[in-house]
């Protein structure tokens, strides 16, 4: 009421700076003044347009108390233990390419050294990441791990934000609420937990997509191969969706770029350097507990697990170049893939799938998509309590979905058609 009374006023103030009334006449309700009703029925219309719907409203305001917990979350962990395990890892490794050169990164004796009194490196805290993870951390390199942490997580949001307001739709509120969203999402609450590289990654997709949205394909390509060489099994089949699609300009910056990256690496590792990468990668892929979010939680460590994520993969791929007419589905079908095909992959890695679901709700999806995305959050949320089998159930049905999209969009367009008053008899003697 106050916002009304306010806006009013404002009106009443034009109208005599205008000339139209004079402040006596306000004052004393005189003639002239007949049209406050319709103003003010006017100006209560205004309001109740601006005010967002009451499901965005709510939304924003269950978004934004899950975001206050997880936040009060990382600040204790922050204070309770700063040696967060992934980020160490990255740091020493940097470390160790410093001081002792980069053909030494993977080797474990020097990274138990490295960390001795702050964390234990062992099949499940090891380094694995390309080099040009270990290169990133360069600069926080000769901080204290807490600094360096600190620093990177506020690096890591801040890229998060900016991708999000970039590739997020709708209006400000919207961007607001799909914000605080991912944010209270558990895959990626637990990379900023971490200290990980998965916010980055998921960055430098976002930022991929907009540049293909827009034609630009060599920026495209160059960004792509920079996310795959900080996370592969992250975004590892959406180069491979691109090209199903017919989408092949990109895909030469991703070649050369990714190309000099793996030339570079491999001259700064040596063959001994190279060596040692291939055994820590052997000794973590004989850990079980390193692939909690792969299909060998549900059928074991063997060709059945292998099989079916090869299936969903390839399904994923497939249906990418069927769908080859909407980049949206193409890029999303390659992230999805990448997710349920992988072999390799952690709690925080199924937070790219944020990525791939803020694009596709750029189209204004079907209603199936948006109740199947809502599903997703519960489903990422059980990943908090050690159930993976609701994401794992989840990530076939999307694939899916996002194949029959542009055919569940046509039907709930033609449903709206036949709902409007005065056509349906129209619509329906047209087909007899």
């Amino acid at each position: 009421m106050l916002a009304e009374n306010n806006c009013l006023e404002r009106f009443r103030k034009r109208l005599i700076d205008e000339g139209v009334l004079t402040a006596k006449q306000v004052a004393e309700g005189r003639p002239g003044t007949e049209n406050v009703a319709p103003m003010r029925q006017a100006t209560t219309m205004t309001l109740q347009q601006r005010l967002p719907p009451v499901w965005l409203a709510g939304s924003a305001v269950s978004a934004a108390i899950v975001f206050v917990f997880g936040l009060a979350r990382w600040v204790d962990h922050f204070t309770s233990d700063p040696n967060a395990e992934d980020y160490r890892l990255h740091a020493i490794a940097a470390q160790i390419g410093l001081t002792r050169g980069w053909a030494h990164i993977y080797d474990i004796a020097l990274q138990r050294t490295a960390s001795a009194g702050i964390g234990p490196i062992d099949s499940m805290h090891v380094f694995l990441s390309p080099p040009p993870s270990a290169w990133m951390a360069v600069p926080l390199a000769w901080l204290p791990i807490p600094v360096g942490y600190l620093i990177w997580t506020l690096i890591s949001l801040a890229a998060l934000v900016a991708a999000a307001w970039l590739i997020c739709p709708g209006t400000r509120l919207a961007r607001v609420t799909l914000l605080l969203l991912a944010l209270g999402l558990w895959p990626v609450h637990y990379q900023f937990w971490l200290g990980q590289w998965t916010a980055v990654t998921m960055a430098l997709l976002a930022v991929s997509w907009w540049m293909l949205d827009r034609g630009r394909w060599s920026a495209a390509g160059f960004i792509l191969a920079l996310a795959f060489c900080l996370k592969p099994q992250d975004c590892l089949l959406v180069p491979l969706a691109l090209l199903a699609s017919g989408r092949w300009r990109p895909l030469v910056a991703f070649g050369l770029t990714g190309g000099a990256f793996a030339l570079i690496s491999a001259a700064s590792l040596g063959t001994a350097g190279v060596s040692s990468w291939l055994d820590d990668l052997a000794l973590v892929r004989g850990e079980p507990l390193n692939a909690p979010l792969t299909y060998s939680f549900i059928f074991g460590i063997g060709p059945l697990a292998t099989g079916v994520e090869i299936a969903l993969g390839v399904t994923a791929l497939g249906l990418a170049w069927y769908r080859r007419d909407r980049l949206d589905l193409v890029f999303a079908l390659g992230l999805v893939g990448t997710i349920a095909s992988a072999t390799y992959l952690h709690e925080d890695d199924v937070a790219v799938l944020v990525v791939g679901a803020w694009v596709v709700l750029r189209a204004g999806p079907s209603l199936a998509q948006q109740v199947w995305l809502l599903a997703g959050i519960a489903a990422a949320q059980f990943i908090a309590i050690g159930l993976p089998i609701p994401m794992l159930l989840w990530e076939p049905v999307w694939i899916v979905l996002l194949g029959l999209e542009p055919w569940l969009r046509r039907r709930k367009q033609t449903i709206a058609v036949r709902r409007q008053p005065g056509e349906g008899l129209a619509l329906e003697s047209t087909r007899s």
